[in-house]
Parts: structure tokens; sequence; C-alpha cells
């Protein structure tokens, strides 16, 4: 490695596959590791075995296959390089066609490490990087030793190298929550992984055609009621069995650690993986609670990084897949530095949003009845009438999930009746604010304030829906007043560093 200037100290001596010695403050280069090669074979060898199946050669063919695959992933591994210097992250690969991606730092929102059983195989890690406002990974090394792993992680985010590492199997930092194996059953029960077992269906359709679904008409009289209810009663059971090996396999020792400003998640059983995120680019939480985690007084939560993409970008948006209600606010308050987080009490919305609710139920009532009496003969056409049993209801409890809550820290907007929504958004997070008023609105003198975060991709804007317009008004001049202040308190303090 080259000299650099007096005032940046070097990364001492790299070897060929990136092993750092010395003071991590300088530059750092280095290849992948050369399991990589293995990796990248491993990686092909799905279509590899399609190939050596499907084949009526020889087996020499497949064999030459994969010799060919190895060489090619040993050329890759050897233009494949990486470096960080000036700010910068430097990765640079190919062979005919070179590639030289350059990642300033400051754009980086997360680093996970992925060890998947392939990695465990080599004793090696992966690291995922990810920027603001990517469509996906922006960087990846697909094979480091775990040591090295960690000091490029925190160079990347730009941490305290000093910092002592974990022992084998610990998590770094302040352990602030995790799920028991008992809890992850819970929430497999109650989370929404039981469409899993719909997938299979589906594809059953897909591959059986209507074999399947003339096998399903004709099974009561074929099988008898009896049978068919059992049948029924295994296959739910088998959606449920589904739900919990799923949410297991991939929320298993999941853990929330807090080390310094930054966030750490572990995750996973056969894949493990770990994120870490500055605390400071979260724009937003969110407490959710579906039908059946609020009658048992659980709830997850999930955040907002700015800009975050990724392959798994739904995934990595959790925070703490399941907890006690009171648990769950209690790690959101211990982020945003709110104590008091889970005795705010919010705000209803004013009565004007209830009669909303409850004339759009009349109207869903009607047309159902219609329907009905098109289709059916009197009196059998007034059964639409029924639909008013879940709509009034439904229509009740959408209004009373509506609340609100505004100080000088955060802003907290609560929606949802068959899933209940609690955002978490720290007063300085808006990028802007917008209020906005459909005619149906405005005849009750209603607007909704819109939020609008640098929020991940396939994320929604915190809303607080049906305000009177004045109160949507003046919080929104509120919350811009703050953000000025707040810009025009941080340039002063950097015009008196300077």
């Amino acid at each position: 490695m080259s000299e650099t200037s007096d005032d940046t100290t070097t990364a001492g001596d790299v070897d060929d596959v990136g092993t750092v010695a010395g003071p991590a403050a300088g530059p750092m280069e280095g290849r992948l590791h050369p399991s990589v090669i293995g990796l990248w074979t491993l990686q092909a060898f799905a279509p590899l075995a399609a190939l050596w199946i499907a084949s009526s050669a020889e087996q020499m063919v497949a064999v030459a296959a994969v010799a060919i695959t190895m060489f090619s992933s040993w050329l890759r591994w050897m233009r494949y390089r990486w470096r960080i210097e000036s700010g910068q992250l430097i990765i640079e690969h190919g062979l005919l066609q070179r590639t030289r991606r350059v990642i300033p730092l400051e754009r980086i929102q997360a680093v996970q490490t992925v060890r998947k059983i392939r990695h465990r195989v080599f004793g090696v890690v992966g690291l995922r990087i990810e920027t603001v406002g990517g469509n996906e990974s922006e960087g990846q090394l697909d094979a480091l030793k775990p040591a090295l792993a960690a000091q490029i992680q925190r160079r990347l985010l730009r941490t305290s190298t000093e910092v002592a590492q974990p022992a084998a199997g610990e998590p770094e930092g302040t352990v602030l929550a995790r799920c028991t194996p008992q809890m992850l059953f819970v929430a497999g029960l109650t989370g929404g992984r039981v469409g899993a077992a719909a997938a299979v269906l589906a594809f059953a359709q897909e591959f059986a055609g209507e074999r399947l679904a003339s096998a399903v008409i004709s099974a009561p009289e074929r099988l008898g009621v009896t049978v068919l209810v059992v049948l029924v009663a295994l296959g739910i059971a088998a959606a449920f069995a589904m739900s919990v090996v799923a949410t297991a396999l991939t929320y298993w020792d999941f853990t929330v650690t807090r080390d310094g400003d930054l966030i750490r998640l572990r995750r996973g059983l056969l894949t493990e993986r770990r994120d870490s995120v500055p605390l400071a680019r979260v724009q937003s939480l969110t407490i959710e609670e579906n039908v059946a985690r609020r009658l048992l007084g659980l709830a997850a939560v999930k955040m907002v990084v700015a800009g975050r993409a990724g392959e798994d970008e739904a995934l990595t948006s959790t925070l703490l897949p399941i907890a006690p209600r009171a648990a769950a606010f209690a790690l959101a308050g211990q982020l945003l530095s709110i104590d008091d987080l889970v005795e705010i009490t919010l705000r209803p919305m004013p009565p004007a949003a209830r009669t909303r609710r409850l004339i759009r139920a009349a109207v869903a009532v009607v047309v159902a009845t219609a329907i009905t009496l098109a289709l059916l003969e009197w009196p059998l056409g007034l059964l639409g009438l029924a639909a008013g049993v879940l709509a009034f209801p439904a229509a009740l409890g959408a209004y009373r999930a509506l609340g609100w809550h505004h100080d000088d820290r955060v802003v907290l907007a609560r929606w949802g009746w068959l899933i209940r929504h609690t955002s978490i958004t720290p007063v300085h997070s808006p990028q802007s604010l917008s209020v906005s008023s459909s005619p149906f609105q405005r005849r009750r003198d209603l607007a909704t304030l819109r939020l609008e975060i640098a929020r991940t991709r396939g994320a929604a804007d915190p809303r607080l829906i049906d305000l009177l317009r004045n109160d949507a008004e003046r919080l929104q001049r509120t919350l811009v007043d703050s953000q000025v202040h707040r810009a025009t308190a941080g340039a002063s303090v950097r015009t008196d560093r300077a």
C-alpha cells in the first residue's frame, strides 16, 4: 500500500485476502476470501445439476461445466478488489468488461452481514451495502473473514474502530430486546405468514388445473362430510404449522442491540443475517397490532430507514417481530430517547370523521343490497342488508383507531382497524409536510396531514387522517417552524466551530 500524507494513518499491511494488521484509521484494501470461488460455484449448482440430469451425453459434460464454472470463478476472484479510502468504498471487478463502483461513505444507509449455510462451511460471511436511493444492494463483498467484515462494517458506518470486538456468538453493544422461541411460536400463529399455505395451493392449482377443482367439488360426495371436515381442519393446521416454521427460520434468535449510535439486528436460523443501521438515519418507527395480537396484548415494531433498498427490504424493516405491547413501545422510546412514550394519550379525531365512516358503511350496505336484489328473488334479495352487521361495527372500529399526538419531540399518528398502525416520527424527520382535503373532507372541514419522510421503497408516509382542517394547517406550520429553527441553530453551531 502506498504511503499517505502525514495526517492520514495507514491501515497496515494487507495480504491477498484482505486481512488487515495494525490501526484501521487509514485506507484499507484487499481481495475477497479465496473461498468465494467455491461459493460462486455453489451458486451455479442448480443449473449445473439440471444440465447433468437433462443431458443425454456422458457425465463428462457436466464435469466439464463444473470445471469451467470453477475456472471462471477463479478469474472473477482474481479481478475482484475492494478499497476504502478518501471517504469512499471502491469496488473493482470484471475481466473483459471492467467495472469500478465508487460509493461515498456518507451515502451508506446500512450494512448487512449475511451468513448462509454455504458461508458457514467455509467460515466466512458476506457484506451487503445499501445506500440512499438505491434500488438494490449497491455493493456486495461475498466472502470475508468475520473479524475483517466487522472492521469494514465499522469503517463504512464511520463508527469508532477502537470498540472492543464481542466474544464469539455474543451480540455487540447493549441488548435491548430478544425474541424467545416461545414468542416466535406465537408470532407464527398470529402473523401473516399463513399465506404461505395459499401460495402452495396456488402452485397446486397451476400444476393440476381443472383436476384439482373437480376433485374439490366432488369431495363431499366421495369422502363424506365428516372426512371432509377432518381434511379441512388438517389443512388449516398445516397452514399454521408452515407459518410457525417460516417465522422460526426467518427470525430465530432475533436480537436487538444498541452499540453507541448503531442499531444492530441479528436473526435467522439457516441463513443468519446481521444488520447495522445508524440510529440517526431511522426516519420513523411503527407499532403494528393485528386483531389477534391486540387481543393478546402483543405488537410488532417496524422501522423506516432513509432510502433503504435491498433484496429483502420488507424483512429488514422489522425492528422487533413480536413482543408485549408495552415492551414494543418501550423499545421505540429507548431508541428515540422518549421515556414516557407508552404513557402518551392520543387525541381522537373529530366526530365528523366518524360520520364519514358511517356514511361509507351505509353506501356499502345499499350497494350490497342492490346486487343481491338483482341476483336473488324476494325476499332473499334482502340478504344484502346483512352486510350492515359487519359494515357499521367496522366503521366505528376504524374511527376509534384514529388518533394523533404532537409535542416538541415527536408526532404520533394511529390508523387502521384490522391492522392498527401507530407511527412514531421525530419532528425533525419529515422532508416536507402536505395538507390535502378531498371534496368529501371539505364538506366537513376535514383534512389529512402527510409527513413526507425519506421513506423506504414500498413504505408509506405517516398520515394524520381526518384532522380538523384548522388543526392540520396549524400543526403543519408548527412543524415547519420547528425545522427552520433547528436548521438555523445547527448552522449557527457550525459557524461558531468554524
